[in-house]
């Protein structure tokens, strides 16, 4: 019996120490998270307010709750549910790091002054946002992940493999310690051109290794499509005549036009797909392409190129 108090005495002043811990990294965050704020409105003449932070130490999260952004003005701009940072290190590059924005709308007052030619349906939805990179620093390689949802109306998710990345991941994370050191000063003309020349350097190096995408029907993407092809004089029917036209002429393989018809027809999802080349950066790949442009059947096999559609 005593063991099990002692036990439990342990667990409890284990949480306890996590929570006084959560609680003054939540203190820290929040104090550098109304710093940075404060220099984007300097920037921008935007207000941003947030109802609640949290951090938490376990997880190296960050979480912001019920943002408000205000124009300059003072008129309201949008709201945000919450946005959470997860994995971020500002020493190292992590392993996993992730950033959730859920559900970012437009006040209605500010979308209706948006240009006339913007989409009511786009601009009247809610959005979340999600974006993760996956590193490996033995191997190099590195996971990207983008997916976007226009809720009930369209999301697109988009996920790219890279080979020796370690130089683009190295150089990131020396351009964000300079930033950090150099606090409110700008940088000089000078050390942005050596962080562009440092980026391009270690962009050169990069193996793209695989690529997909994929646009999803939510439910009213045939009425955005629609909406979209009206402003033009046309109709989903005549679009779908000058696809298969253009398709006629165009250098794709019958598998290819196929699913793009299917998806024209159908507008419930469509998806891209491609393995590439092990060994090759991405100039190589490219001029690769190049040389196969006009030969559909050899791009194909070239890229491992599959395309879906319905």
């Amino acid at each position: 019996m005593k063991k099990l108090v002692i036990v439990a005495a342990i667990v409890a002043a284990g949480v306890g120490g996590v929570s006084y811990a959560n609680y003054v990294a939540t203190q820290e965050v929040r104090a550098e998270v109304d710093k940075q704020l404060a220099l984007v409105s300097e920037q921008t003449g935007a207000i941003f307010k947030y109802a609640g932070l949290s951090a938490s130490v376990i997880s190296k999260s960050v979480e912001i709750t019920n943002m408000e952004v205000i124009s300059p003005e003072g008129d309201n701009v949008a709201k945000i549910q919450s946005i959470e940072i997860t994995g971020y290190d500002p020493d190292n590059i992590s392993p996993h790091t992730s950033f959730d924005v859920k559900s970012f709308q437009f006040d209605k007052d500010f979308a209706a002054k948006l240009p006339a030619d913007t989409n009511e349906m786009l601009a009247s939805a809610s959005y979340d946002l999600h974006s993760s990179l996956d590193y490996d620093e033995q191997s190099g390689n590195s996971d990207v992940v983008v997916k976007l949802d226009a809720k009930d109306i369209v999301s697109f998710n988009m996920d790219m493999g890279l080979a020796n990345s370690k130089a683009l991941m190295d150089a990131s994370l020396a351009i964000s310690k300079a930033q950090q050191e150099a606090g409110n000063q700008p940088l000089t003309y000078e050390q942005e051109l050596q962080q562009q020349t440092l980026v391009m350097q270690a962009m050169s190096k990069l193996e793209p290794r695989n690529v997909s995408f994929s646009l999803n029907n939510q439910g009213k993407l045939k009425d955005l499509l629609s909406s979209e092809l009206e402003k033009q004089g046309m109709t989903l029917e005549q679009m779908e005549l000058m696809l298969q036209q253009q398709l006629q002429q165009a250098p794709v393989t019958q598998d290819i036009a196929e699913a793009l018809t299917s998806f024209a027809k159908g507008l419930n999802s469509f998806s891209v797909s491609a393995k590439l080349p092990e060994g090759k950066t991405m100039m190589e790949v490219n001029q690769h392409i190049m040389m196969l442009v006009g030969q559909p059947e050899e791009l194909v096999k070239f890229i491992n190129l599959e395309v879906k559609g319905d």
